[in-house]
């Protein structure tokens, strides 16, 4: 008889073009969030695991945003591995900045094409399959398996896994988390940024733009306090040695630049401060009586929120007019697990071993994900997803080569760290 890992190779190279169509038919679902109604996709997901004969169950706190939840034994005792991937999108925007329709799933030129193909729709269909395989091996597999398939990740997660992981913990928290954001294939994350968001509201008495004498202009106010709050950019991270460590590699800077852009290994490990969006002022002749300002702050390994929060009163307090709120994104700090942990080297050689012959990094990711769940509740978790580039752009597409280099190593990965 074949051996378990053979028939997983076998099922992974022979049914490329069902991995297609399923990946084409999720892009073809809109579950732009928000709103963030993700049920016609939870229902094809519940198809294809009663096609594979895999039970799942729903845990829905919305019921337009449902958490697949499919678990299963194998043979015998072993490690608890957890597979995360989610079902919402950003929103298209303009169709007509478009080239063809938002939700297409066109396929053309090697890639499916439509919002969410990158984010995370590639990731998602690469995890499910990588279930499904494993789940037709169950009687020959220590260990056991969980798949969550969720909604709500788009805007902080809060009723899909922050709500899975503090309601349902017994079921999903697991040993180790896999995860297929998009990453780049040339890293594997193992851990993330903190956001911190803040609304500053700036007053001013106002009045005529030819008598700025007689009043300030609550703009010209918070443009002053914006070139304050960028100062916090300069704050030195205290990084853990490990975490230090490994970032300080030539290798893996180099791997950083090639996968998220020139200047990304420097922003992984300072603040970036950006002012996402700015409201004030009703007329071009008249001096604002107000402008709010939602400002993101995002925080390296080794610097805390509440060393940004004091570092962010201390500068509203020294502006006249200034007021500001923390807005809810979960209190959950710049998190990591370690690099040098047996499943970054299962993704690390089985990612090598593929046709793309790829050897990623480990790196700290830019961008929140959902793994920040399971890390807060000291559960190793990683990342390895296609290349990031075109996610959230109109004309998003993801390539099917990449795709398939990601479902491989997944699986392949999965099935090493469940025998080992």
């Amino acid at each position: 008889m074949t051996a378990p890992r053979d028939r997983l190779l076998g099922w992974i190279e022979g049914e490329r073009e069902r991995q297609v169509a399923l990946l084409r038919s999720l892009t073809r679902i809109d579950t732009s969030n928000p709103p963030g109604d993700t049920r016609a996709a939870a229902d094809l997901v519940s198809r294809f695991l009663a096609e594979e004969g895999a039970s799942w169950r729903t845990e829905a706190p919305r019921p337009e945003m449902p958490n697949l939840v499919s678990t299963f034994a194998s043979r015998g005792a072993g490690r608890h591995l957890v597979l995360n991937g989610h079902l919402d999108v950003f929103p298209p925007g303009d169709p007509a900045a478009w080239s063809r329709d938002p939700f297409s799933g066109d396929l053309a030129d090697g890639r499916v094409h439509g919002r969410g193909a990158v984010d995370m729709n590639c990731g998602t269909t690469a995890l499910l399959f990588a279930h499904a395989y494993l789940h037709r091996l169950r009687n020959e597999l220590p260990g056991r398996v969980t798949l969550t398939v969720v909604s709500d990740e788009e805007t902080g997660g809060r009723w899909g896994s922050g709500w899975l992981t503090e309601r349902c913990g017994d079921e999903v928290l697991g040993d180790c988390v896999l995860n297929t954001e998009p990453s780049g294939l040339g890293t594997v994350r193992f851990g993330e940024k903190s956001m911190l968001w803040f609304r500053f509201t700036v007053e001013g008495p106002g009045g005529h733009s030819a008598y700025p004498h007689t009043g300030a202009s609550a703009n010209r106010l918070a443009a002053h306090l914006v070139r304050d709050l960028e100062t916090i950019e300069s704050k030195a991270p205290d990084e853990p040695s490990v975490v230090r460590e490994a970032l300080d590699r030539p290798e893996v800077r180099a791997a950083i630049e090639a996968s998220l852009g020139a200047g990304a290994a420097e922003v992984m490990r300072r603040v970036s401060v950006n002012v996402g969006t700015v409201h004030g002022g009703v007329s071009i002749n008249m001096l604002p009586a107000k402008c709010v300002l939602d400002v993101d702050f995002r925080l390296p390994v080794g610097i805390s929120r509440d060393e940004v929060r004091g570092e962010v009163a201390s500068i509203a307090g020294r502006h006249e007019g200034v007021r500001f709120e923390e807005l809810d994104t979960g209190d959950i700090e710049a998190n990591w697990s370690d690099p040098g942990h047996e499943m970054v080297g299962h993704l690390v050689r089985n990612a090598g071993a593929g046709p793309r012959g790829v050897t990623p990094r480990p790196v700290v990711g830019l961008g929140g994900t959902d793994t920040r769940f399971w890390r807060a509740r000291g559960v190793p978790a990683f990342v390895h997803g296609c290349s990031p580039a075109g996610m959230g752009a109109a004309d998003e597409s993801v390539s099917i080569e990449e795709f398939h280099h990601v479902l491989r190593t997944h699986a392949l990965a999965a099935f090493d760290y469940l025998t080992a």
